[in-house]
């Protein structure tokens, strides 16, 4: 609760602080992952050492399922 005090986060909401243009979330892990590599392509579901390193043009990400509801909370 100090960061978001220090911020002049101190409105209350559903899984997070909210104030001066900031939303402070809990302490509860990441909110969302980088996906594993399979997402960028299939032949990663079993990759080897000669694949590496996996660089994406693009990084994807993925929401963490035990965190679905606070990122959903803090979107709204």
């Amino acid at each position: 609760m100090s960061y978001a005090k220090v911020l002049g986060a101190t409105n209350r909401k559903d899984g997070y602080l909210e104030g001066n243009g900031y939303l402070v979330s809990w302490c509860i892990g990441h909110l969302v992952e980088l996906a594993p590599p399979n997402i960028y392509d299939a032949k990663y579901v079993k990759w080897s050492i000669a694949d590496l390193p996996i660089l994406p043009q693009k990084w994807q990400y993925l929401v963490s399922a035990s965190t679905k509801s606070s990122l959903a909370s803090c979107k709204s």
